[in-house]
């Protein structure tokens, strides 16, 4: 199982610039709970870890919300699971309501878009954020 997300122009993806935006122990959280995904070679259902309700949100497929709190900073990560059992990272954002936030979501789904149309991904330096 890799870790991947959608590659942008500038070679910086837009998850790796969410990363950069929080501190560096919520950064390193939520690597560590993607970095078990990798070493387990597959998602495992917890209480962090939910579905975004695709009858609510209007869109097809099975999107992934991850739950990563660190101290008083709470985050949400939203990904997809590919066919050959990758995980592509859509989309992360600082948790600041109960519920998710209906722009993060189309976020999400729009990334999910050009997931379909092949956009093209790139590895996540999982280990780059992991300290």
């Amino acid at each position: 199982m890799k870790i991947l997300s959608i590659q942008e122009d500038n070679d910086v993806s837009e998850f790796e610039l969410f990363l950069r935006t929080v501190s560096g122990k919520l950064g390193a959280a939520i690597c560590k709970k993607l970095q078990a995904y990798v070493e387990l070679n597959d998602i495992y259902s917890c209480n962090s870890l939910k579905i975004l309700n695709p009858k609510i949100w209007g869109y097809k497929g099975t999107i992934y919300k991850l739950r990563v709190d660190c101290g008083k900073e709470s985050a949400r990560v939203l990904f997809v699971k590919t066919a050959d059992n990758d995980l592509v990272l859509l989309h992360g954002f600082i948790k600041k309501t109960r519920k998710t936030p209906s722009k993060e979501a189309k976020i999400a789904m729009e990334n999910l878009e050009r997931l379909k149309d092949n956009a093209p991904l790139t590895p996540f330096p999982l280990i780059k954020y992991a300290s």
